[in-house]
């Protein structure tokens, strides 16, 4: 989720917009570029020790930065929260915690089977008191203080996500996978979205993709060289928008509902943004449709490339106080 900033002129201001960014892109603690903070001081990157987080199920080193020890990660166990949503993507788990710091972390356990979801607050562009309350694979923002960007970038990425990513390797993802061998990627993200109205936040999955097979090291924030960003966002808010340009206004996408507005920025690595031009709450289908369109479209994605982690979440300018990741899935075969 390395960010690049880009200037859109849009009306009379200008927004900064991003492919989704993560917190060392900020360097938490003003540390120069080859330094993380660690604790209250900086030290070389990769070189910090976090410390052990409080209770039982947060874990050190969180959403972008390992250097920052959890300090909200409270974690009890509850009983299991229904029935899957998805018939294609049955993941449930019992764990709660409430996520209490700008980089806090916890592992999700699934339950009956070997597999493990990580959430990440993730709040890299300001911090004032959020939280984040998780009941399985779902989670809560509270925004309290009413807290809102700097410099019209995002506040931070409060996510849920699979794959090997900032020193966490959650289990079972199947994950890294080359395209080409991909069956299909089942997946389930519902929100409240419409009742918060579209303004300041997005909900998004950002999905990396990247040159080889080898799982990202822990301090590699963006899919690096070779790779891209594929992002699907459930509806364009009213006052943001991806980066680069809507290059393919209005595409129909096989296996998916309605239609699709295909946003590019070519950099490398390049990002590609799928924005519903109907509002969504939630989507349950199949992600390999919107690689395999991106692969045959030539949008940037190629057949050679592995998918390698995918995160959903918001990204949020402001507000969002009560905003609600429902659930989420991701089943990747």
């Amino acid at each position: 989720m390395r960010f690049v900033l880009f200037a859109i002129g849009l009306g009379t201001g200008l927004i900064l917009t991003s492919c989704s960014r993560t917190a060392l892109d900020f360097s938490p603690g003003g540390c120069a570029q080859d330094q993380e903070s660690c604790g209250s001081t900086c030290v070389p990157t990769g070189t910090c020790q976090p410390a052990p987080a409080a209770g039982t199920g947060g874990t050190g080193g969180v959403g972008g930065s390992a250097a920052v020890a959890a300090a909200g990660g409270t974690q009890t166990t509850t009983s299991a929260p229904g029935q899957p949503a998805s018939k294609n993507c049955t993941d449930l788990a019992s764990t709660h915690a409430v996520l209490a710091s700008d980089f806090d972390v916890t592992v999700i356990q699934v339950d009956g089977i070997d597999k493990q979801y990580v959430m990440q607050t993730n709040w890299w562009g300001g911090f004032d008191q959020e939280t984040e309350t998780v009941d399985g694979l779902s989670f809560t923002v509270a925004n309290p203080m009413g807290a809102t960007s700097y410099g019209d970038i995002p506040m931070g990425y409060p996510s849920l996500f699979v794959g090997s990513y900032a020193g966490h390797s959650p289990k079972g993802s199947n994950l890294p996978k080359q395209v080409s061998a991909l069956t299909n990627v089942f997946t389930f993200f519902s929100t409240n979205a419409s009742s918060k109205g579209y303004s300041n936040y997005n909900a998004a999955y950002d999905v990396w993709l990247t040159a080889t097979g080898a799982p990202l090291p822990p301090y590699q924030y963006d899919p690096g060289v070779g790779g891209a960003f594929l992002m699907v966002w459930l509806f364009k808010p009213t006052d943001r928008q991806p980066r680069g340009a809507n290059l393919h206004p209005g595409q129909a996408v096989p296996g998916l509902p309605g239609t699709w507005d295909v946003w590019i920025d070519n950099s490398n690595p390049p990002c590609i943004s799928y924005v519903s031009t109907k509002p969504l709450d939630r989507l349950d289908y199949d992600l390999n449709n919107f690689i395999q369109d991106a692969v045959a479209k030539n949008y940037g994605i190629t057949s050679s490339m592995y998918l390698s982690i995918i995160f959903a979440g918001f990204e949020i300018w402001g507000g969002a106080d009560g905003l609600q990741a429902k659930a989420f899935c991701a089943n990747v075969l």
